[in-house]
Parts: C-alpha cells; sequence; structure tokens
C-alpha cells in the first residue's frame, strides 16, 4: 500500500548494506509517498491537524529515499575533501631563499645589527649567514 505524507514525518525500514547510511532508518517527509506493508490510514487521527496519511491508489511510484540519500551522502563526501586551495591540500607556496648568501660581509654586519644578532668582529661571511639564519626571530 501507498501513502503520502501530509504532516510531521514517517520512518519506515532500514537503509540496506552498501549504503553509506546502512541501518540507518529512512525517514519520510511531508509530500513523499511511502510503500508500506502496514495501513497508515489507521494512524489518521480527527483533529484539528487532519489526517497524517493519505492513500495513494493507482500506479504512482514510491519516493526512492535509498536513491535520494546516496545522492546526498555522495554531496556531503564530496564537500567533505573539496579542497579550495587554503587547506593543508592546497598548493604550497614555495619557499624563497633569502639570499643572505648573496651579501656582502659589511651587508650582512647590517642586516645582524637591525635584527639584534651579536656577530663577532673577525667573523667571516659564511660563519655570518649561519649565525643570522640560527637566530632567533625577533618578537
Amino acid at each position: 500500500m501507498k501513502f503520502r505524507v501530509l504532516r510531521g514525518n514517517h520512518a519506515e525500514g532500514k537503509y540496506p548494506e552498501g549504503h553509506p547510511w546502512v541501518g540507518r532508518s529512512i525517514v519520510y517527509e511531508i509530500g513523499e509517498i511511502v510503500d508500506s506493508k502496514t495501513n497508515l490510514a489507521r494512524f489518521n487521527s480527527n483533529g484539528p491537524l487532519g489526517p497524517k496519511f493519505q492513500r495513494i491508489y493507482g500506479n504512482q511510484p514510491a519516493t526512492d529515499k535509498v536513491k535520494q540519500a546516496t545522492e546526498i551522502a555522495r554531496k556531503i563526501e564530496e564537500a567533505a575533501v573539496y579542497d579550495d586551495g587554503n587547506g593543508p591540500f592546497g598548493p604550497q607556496q614555495e619557499v624563497v631563499g633569502d639570499n643572505l648568501d648573496s651579501l656582502t660581509l659589511p651587508e650582512l654586519r647590517k642586516l645582524a645589527k637591525e635584527e639584534g644578532v651579536q656577530l663577532p668582529p673577525n667573523v667571516t661571511a659564511e660563519q655570518a649567514v649561519r649565525l643570522i639564519r640560527e637566530a632567533p626571530a625577533p618578537a
């Protein structure tokens, strides 16, 4: 028997093996058609809200909740792994060298002074580069 949900929602069955939501209840919303082994009309009541289910005759197909849920699960999965370039899998910025090796000793001394790095008076250019690179970043 087929019934249209007129108000609220209705849970009928479970998602099958192989479905991303296996074991969860299949929930039908307002307007969807349920193919049920139970006569859902018995749950209708005479009240201000009216009946909950409408019996459907003819060959109108039931709502394919399994297919709908598969598509929803696929979209959720795509959104979860979508890479907009800002995440851990985004494009990596190229590390630009500090060009310290191309500076002269006077330029290295000036830079060290600006950065607050103490250089010994008889330092070589290679030692100055190493000391500047190893110095902690200024706060």
